[in-house]
């Protein structure tokens, strides 16, 4: 039950400050071809993960699911996402769409490598 309880204390940190991020981002970077506020946000929340995963068994494990599941799980987001890819193509701009699905999908999945090899 505590665990938990720490799950939700990171979740809600996590959500607060992709809100945060994501008006900062919104604000620094404004575009409207590509929602790269969510972008930047899953490729930090992404790196981050990459960073702390190595060391999984060096935490204390009701610490490490609150900071990966609950403040990551909620710091980035994959509903968004999906929300923005989609509402990319109801705009009918395959194009931009193409480049955003395939630079979070790859951007990610490089974020969490760079995170995870730089611990090593």
């Amino acid at each position: 039950m505590i665990q938990i309880l720490f799950i939700l204390i990171g979740g809600f940190f996590g959500a607060a400050l992709r809100y945060i991020f994501q008006a900062l981002f919104n604000k620094l970077l404004p575009s409207k071809s590509i929602p790269f506020s969510i972008l930047l946000i899953n490729l930090i929340g992404c790196f981050c993960l990459g960073l702390i995963f190595p060391r999984k068994e060096e935490w204390d494990p009701t610490l490490h699911l609150m900071v990966s599941m609950g403040f990551l799980g909620a710091f980035t987001t994959f509903s968004t996402f999906s929300m923005e890819a989609l509402e990319l193509m109801r705009k009918h701009r395959y194009i931009e769409c193409l480049i955003y699905i395939t630079v979070s999908i790859l951007g990610c999945i490089m974020a969490f490598l760079v995170g995870y090899s730089s611990m090593y």
